[in-house]
């Protein structure tokens, strides 16, 4: 008896060890759940009654610059699948696969997924809405979302650009201005029971979102439509790659138009090539060709290289070392002033210039214009240009680059370049957005017009467009006159490297009332016997302008047609050696002609032309001291051929050459070839019958 009450007694003991261990485990657990890791548990417990809505926000709505909507935002519906809920998947997958044009199995397996929701196809249209809604499909549900859309289409596409199916910006504007076009999500928590329904009095919080801002461009819609329908008219015209037509304001750099072709529409933009979303105007590098004369132009008349009435000679080509350059007149413009250089659009004439300036002044005045860098249009994918390093700039580089070969811009470069002439001498920087909307009691995002740098002044401006004005006039621009209006510009035409194909352009400096507008046309890739800017691009621009000043009802003055006035008029050159360059430049302004001082010197010991040289009103003496011989200067040499004595005489001397004659009557033959670059004072010997 007493062994059995014992071997009891050890089993309670062991039991209740037992039980003791589980309660001791148990509480451990406890702890665990309840004390140590409560916080994790509790997310999970929240996770299973609380379900999160996303409310998605409306982008913001891009404008012209008369508030005409470009870019808006428009609800659309996304199939959403709940696999849970769909009773036949098989039978869903294949009343869905055609609707939606998806591969059956790639429907199947998300109707079967574990996920408890599921897109199927995004931002339908309000027809396949319909279609699928009919079909009254278990499992099958629809929710809300916003949609991109462009109501003009294919219009301003290149600085739009679009967005993706997230809405987010993948190209143009919508891109570049994403951080403000976006907006943010909000969201909605609300409680649900077991059965997934809401309950009336659980937890509730909203966690307001915010819409996009709105966006305010300087692009005119009416202006860009011009554009474009300009640009197509070349394509069905001319056999081209396409072109880029840009329309500034020089006066505070806004872009009124910019436009390319080919081009796409953005509200289905996987259905053309990327490269119909590439936006040429900013991101293809083109030679300018002659319309880089008016940045010779300007930076020689800032430099006092030139002015308008000093002599050149083109007997059709200059030999710039061992290189020949030919003018695109067979036979040459002869003897003529810069002024008729510019009109001419002389190619010879344009290199003597930029061989004046010389190698240090007119890369400075190159680079102060902007070429070689990016202008900051905050555009996606600008090309800052390529400029030739200056350590690699021969006198051959330098003299292409005075007729624009041998270096390679963008379209809004040029424009941008241009303007600076046009509105006195500063450089802008373009502007395509002017305001950003921020919302009520928010002060709006303003982009105020930018001057980057002044790089000519304002007299240099006003006689660089007198000049262009008459290139249009009665020069190589005349396809671009438009009756009434005082237009300046210059044509261009740049040939492929090896290849038969043309870069044709025309640039126009256009008044507007109070404000000069600059229209660049480029066509690329010209093919056929029609390929010059006089025959391409000069009438697009002046169909597009005359629609442009008709549109700003700015109105024609048939009263004051354009007239260029030159003063040739000639004076006898002084003495100037011994005189401090002060006096001796003193003593030329008085006498109405331009200096051009080389050295640093006190004392004046040469001077070009000579002393004693009967040159024209205006023209330009050089004064040098000791440290530079005036030899050191190139002087093309004229063809002399068929002049008098006297004549070959006076026009050698105002060159800054010599002369010796043989013989009488007119010169028939000469010891330097015409168009050979010697040193000034050299002896050309004319031989005369």
């Amino acid at each position: 008896m007493h062994q059995f009450k014992e071997s009891t007694r050890n089993r309670i003991i062991f039991y209740f060890a037992i039980l003791f261990i589980l309660f001791i485990i148990l509480s451990l657990k406890l702890v665990w759940i309840q004390v140590i890791n409560s916080a994790e548990y509790q997310h999970q417990a929240l996770d299973q009654r609380v379900r999160e809505f996303i409310v998605n926000s409306e982008r913001g709505i891009i404008y012209d610059n008369t508030g005409r909507k470009l870019a808006v935002s428009l609800p659309a519906k996304t199939v959403v699948a709940l696999p849970d809920n769909i009773i036949d998947p098989k039978k869903t997958a294949a009343e869905l696969a055609d609707l939606l044009e998806l591969d059956y199995q790639t429907i199947y397996r998300r109707l079967t997924s574990d996920a408890s929701a599921i897109f199927l196809q995004r931002k339908i249209n309000d027809k396949l809405y319909q279609q699928i809604a009919d079909l009254n499909l278990k499992g099958i549900t629809f929710t809300e979302e916003n949609k991109r859309y462009y109501p003009e289409g294919e219009l301003a596409s290149h600085i739009i650009g679009f967005t993706g199916i997230d809405n987010n910006g993948l190209n143009g504007l919508e891109l570049s201005y994403n951080n403000y076009l976006q907006g943010k999500s909000g969201k909605i928590v609300v409680e649900r029971d077991a059965s997934g329904k809401t309950i009336p009095d659980g937890i509730r919080e909203a966690v307001p979102g915010r819409d996009g801002y709105n966006v305010y461009l300087t692009i005119d819609e009416v202006i860009q439509f011009m554009a474009e329908k300009e640009l197509e008219k070349a394509a069905d015209e001319f056999d081209i790659s396409g072109g880029s037509v840009i329309v500034m304001d020089s006066e505070n750099g806004d872009i009124l138009a910019l436009a390319n072709t080919p081009t796409y529409d953005p509200n289905k933009f996987s259905d053309f090539t990327e490269k119909s979303w590439r936006n040429r105007a900013i991101s293809d590098l083109f030679e300018p060709g002659s319309t880089f004369k008016i940045i010779t132009t300007a930076s020689a008349l800032e430099e006092g290289a030139v002015t308008e009435n000093d002599v050149f000679t083109d007997p059709g080509y200059i030999i710039v070392g061992d290189q020949k350059i030919n003018c695109w007149k067979l036979w040459g413009h002869g003897v003529e002033t810069f002024a008729e250089v510019v009109k001419n659009s002389c190619n010879p004439g344009f290199v003597e210039v930029g061989l004046k300036m010389g190698k240090a002044s007119f890369y400075s005045y190159i680079k102060a214009f902007g070429f070689g860098e990016k202008t900051g249009i905050r555009l996606p994918a600008e090309a800052a240009g390529i400029i030739p390093a200056y350590n690699k700039v021969s006198d051959v580089e330098l003299a292409t680059f005075s007729f624009g070969h041998g270096l390679s811009v963008t379209p809004i470069q040029l424009v941008t370049a241009v303007s600076a002439v046009a509105n006195g001498g500063k450089l802008m920087r373009p502007r395509l957005v002017k305001e950003v909307e921020t919302g009520a009691g928010k002060k709006n995002i303003v982009n105020k017009s930018q001057v980057v740098r002044r790089v000519i002044s304002e007299k240099t401006a006003a006689k660089t467009q007198q000049l262009l004005k008459q290139v249009v006039a009665s020069g190589t621009g005349t396809k671009a006159a438009i009756p009434g209006y005082q237009i300046g510009g210059k044509t261009g035409t740049a040939k492929h490297y090896n290849e038969d194909i043309y870069d044709s352009s025309f640039i126009g400096i256009v008044p507007a009332d109070q404000r000069k507008l600059v229209v660049l046309i480029v066509l690329y890739d010209v093919a056929g016997h029609t390929y010059y800017g006089s025959q391409t691009a000069a009438p697009l621009f002046k169909d597009l302008t005359k629609n442009i000043l008709g549109y700003l009802n700015v109105k024609p003055d048939y009263k004051h047609e354009f007239t260029y006035q030159s003063n040739l008029s000639s004076q006898i050159i002084p003495d100037l050696k011994g005189l401090s360059f002060l006096d001796a430049e003193s003593k030329l302004r008085a006498a109405n002609f331009n200096v051009k001082i080389i050295g640093n010197g006190k004392i004046v010991t040469d001077q070009l032309p000579v002393s004693g040289t009967e040159a024209v009103y205006d023209s330009t003496v050089w004064l040098f001291d000791q440290a530079h011989s005036v030899q050191n200067i190139l002087i093309a040499v004229p063809d002399f051929r068929n002049k008098s004595a006297s004549t070959a005489r006076n026009l050698a001397a105002r060159k800054g050459l010599q002369v010796k004659t043989t013989g009488q009557g007119k010169v028939v033959g000469q010891s330097v070839y015409p168009g050979k670059r010697v040193p000034a004072q050299t002896i050309i010997r004319l031989k005369l019958r």
